[in-house]
């Protein structure tokens, strides 16, 4: 709860001296844990970092999930790195993790942020395509990527 609470105030430094007491303690991080951080170095202002921290989780041998790899593509977003949440994507679905409205979400900020707004619909499309459900979130993405573009209709 700890680490979550410093996701939500990005106060990366706190999550990681807390992660190393649990440590100390022979408390191993989880998926959760790790996501939680990954989430709190967005928050900071830090997206880079979330790599790092994913790379982490690799080498401790925690398995990302949705959540995880939905915190890397908002990572990817706040990076205005479209290329870098696609690969990201593409990960995840090798693993037989799929993206869900969240993901899918970030990825349409992710493609705004890029300066590609039209990118956005397409990835709207492909949501439609495969079932998964546009909530008011991605819809308000979308009203955004509108706006870049200079289509107020």
């Amino acid at each position: 709860a700890l680490v979550h609470a410093c996701a939500e105030m990005g106060d990366i430094e706190r999550a990681q001296v807390t992660i190393g007491e649990m440590e100390a303690l022979n408390i191993w991080p989880d998926t959760v844990t790790y996501t939680a951080l990954i989430s709190c170095a967005v928050n900071a202002g830090e997206p880079q970092k979330a790599f790092e921290i994913a790379e982490k989780m690799k080498v401790k041998g925690v398995r990302k999930d949705v959540r995880s790899y939905t915190a890397l593509v908002h990572a990817c977003a706040e990076m205005g790195d479209i290329e870098r949440a696609q690969v990201t994507i593409g990960e995840m679905e090798a693993l037989n993790i799929w993206p869900d409205t969240v993901t899918y979400t970030a990825l349409i900020s992710c493609a705004v942020n890029a300066g590609e707004p039209q990118k956005a619909f397409e990835i709207a499309e492909k949501m439609k395509v495969k079932d998964v459900h546009l909530n008011v979130r991605t819809y308000n993405a979308l009203v955004h990527a509108c706006a870049e573009m200079g289509d107020i209709e």
